[in-house]
């Protein structure tokens, strides 16, 4: 997927015990708690520039269409009288949560291919962008260090830049003359992007000349929602290794949930028609909507923010009727070709004690939300890369762009496709079909689909030499090209505070424990009381199975497979 993160997920999974109206509804995931909201929140505003058009329906097929024609949803698409043009440039994009940054350390970001460093400038107590580069040898910026002036050292001489980029120290430069002055050159300056703190999220202007864009320019805002107190806010982030247009198509698609993440959030059996009109459209995205229960209202802001609200009409013992409301709000960010960063930030007002938070009856911790939440993730990781590759070698046979072949090489017969294919004319119309790669070039291969090519490399030559089965060679290749897709620990845990900081506890506590086991089997032989001996032998017995339990539980930090297959 990404992560349409439950659009509608089967209520069942919520209640089964509770007399839902609509037994095919779908419950939200929720992966982690969001705090102090309505202080981190800038003033609200309209997310878009452009003034949307007015609505438009799709036309009705007559029943004396020929059959190619009957089935074409996107017909509703055709060219508009528009000449606004969008500019990948000129918005606010957000890069991470501020909660899993670390202001004590440089972290590396890409962004539209440009390669960036974030850091904390605790003299002026912002976070900031730069260009990942020192402007002395190019050494990358990320690599270096907090110095103890506060500034930004490169590790390679060890330049130090301020938080408006200046330099401010070049150890190598004499102290007089030409050398000394090199310092306050402009050519020794680091090159600076405007930041913005809102709603917990770090937002970079990928433009460094466009400040005064960025400072009369207010980001895509989360709903009012998220600041009331009957609403539990949960977010999480990852790195996926498809492209921006395949996880935009995967999150504008809520019929994929009951059989992409079966059993997490959704269920085969319970799959069923959802027909969406599409009831706006331009430049700034598209708006669209099912009627039903549950009601399914989404919003697309270009480039990047996807909004979904499910409210679901319920009856539930001793208060009765309820109106269930959830939102789901992905930031779907469009880092290099072929990699995404998805940011997903979501509120529902019930069930509240079952989400991460603050108050004390909120016991759920934050890491065993994004457990949950990256089953949701890695049951579409190998589908969506799998469809990437197919959709790269369909595009290279043709000169003609993706997008305006999709519905030639897709066939797409049902209303629940509409926002999906929205998408793709969004894209072709407005979009110049593609993210304006700021630094990669266009012709660049995927990183998903070279990394693939290097792990079943790597996994064939390794399963040569450990095995001569041609069956085991398969198998090999199949769960090395699994973990390379489904790598939690270098897509998530690392860049997630929680999860780095659990995983570490768990370790420790592994260690503690084996040490624990070997103590207690060791002296067990020592005392000649047999009941004293017996119960050291008992609790090296539970050590030891607690020391086993800690070492599988931490799999969900790193790695578990995800076969949908195996999944009755």
């Amino acid at each position: 997927m990404a992560v349409f993160l439950a659009t509608t997920a089967s209520t069942a999974h919520i209640g089964t015990s509770f007399n839902v109206s609509s037994q095919t509804s779908k419950t939200h995931l929720f992966v982690s708690p969001r705090k102090n909201v309505a202080q981190r929140r800038i003033k609200k505003l309209t997310p878009l520039h452009v003034a949307a058009p007015r609505s438009s329906s799709a036309a009705a097929p007559t029943s004396g269409q020929k059959r190619g024609e009957e089935y074409r949803v996107g017909d509703e698409f055709g060219e508009e009288c528009s000449d606004s043009k969008f500019s990948w440039k000129d918005h606010w994009y957000p890069v991470s949560l501020v909660e899993d940054l670390d202001p004590d350390l440089p972290t590396p970001f890409q962004l539209l291919g440009l390669d960036l460093v974030l850091w904390f400038d605790k003299g002026r107590n912002e976070w900031v962008a730069f260009d990942d580069k020192c402007p002395h040898r190019l050494a990358p910026l990320s690599e270096g260090r907090i110095d103890e002036n506060g500034h930004l050292q490169c590790s390679y001489h060890g330049w130090s830049f301020d938080g408006c980029g200046s330099c401010t120290r070049i150890p190598q430069a004499a102290s007089q003359g030409p050398e000394a002055r090199a310092v306050q050159s402009p050519k020794a300056c680091a090159t600076r992007f405007p930041t913005m703190v809102s709603q917990g999220l770090l937002f970079v202007w990928p433009d460094e000349n466009g400040q005064d864009r960025a400072s009369s320019t207010k980001p895509p805002m989360l709903p009012d929602d998220f600041e009331k107190p009957e609403f539990a806010t949960v977010s999480i982030q990852r790195d996926l290794f498809y492209g921006y247009d395949t996880l935009m198509e995967n999150v504008s698609d809520p019929s994929h949930i009951d059989f992409a993440h079966h059993k997490v959030t959704g269920r085969r059996d319970r799959a069923k028609p959802l027909p969406f009109k599409v009831e706006s459209r331009g430049p700034w995205g598209f708006g669209g909507s099912n009627e039903g229960n549950p009601k399914i209202s989404t919003k697309f802001v270009a480039p990047c923010f996807y909004m979904n609200k499910i409210e679901i009409d319920t009856k539930l013992p001793i208060v009765g009727e309820q109106k269930w409301k959830i939102w789901i709000c992905s930031f779907n960010v469009p880092m290099a070709p072929g990699k995404t960063r998805s940011i997903v930030c979501s509120a529902r007002n019930f069930f509240q004690f079952t989400v991460p938070g603050p108050a004390w009856w909120q016991v759920v911790p934050r890491w065993y939300e994004h457990w949950i939440s990256n089953k949701v993730y890695d049951g579409d990781m190998i589908v969506l890369q799998g469809q990437e590759r197919i959709f790269l070698s369909k595009s290279m046979e043709s000169s003609e762009d993706i997008n305006k072949q999709y519905t030639k090489l897709t066939f797409t017969p049902t209303q629940a496709d509409r926002l999906v294919l929205a998408f793709r004319y969004w894209l072709r119309r407005h979009g110049n079909n593609q993210p304006r790669w700021l630094s990669f070039g266009v012709q660049q291969s995927l990183p998903s689909t070279v990394l693939s090519k290097q792990q079943v490399y790597k996994a064939y030559n390794s399963s040569i030499i450990t095995t001569a089965s041609s069956k085991h060679v398969h198998c090999s290749v199949i769960f090395h090209c699994h973990f390379q897709m489904l790598d939690r620990f270098e897509q998530h845990t690392i860049k997630c505070s929680s999860c780095k900081q659990a995983y570490k506890s768990f370790q420790t506590w592994e260690k503690i424990l084996i040490g624990t086991t070997i103590t207690f089997t060791t002296t067990a032989a020592i005392p000649s009381d047999i009941q004293f001996r017996v119960v050291l032998a008992v609790l090296a017995l539970v050590s030891a199975a607690l020391a086993y339990a800690l070492h599988e539980l931490q799999k969900n930090f790193v790695f578990v497979d995800y076969v949908h297959a195996k999944i009755d």
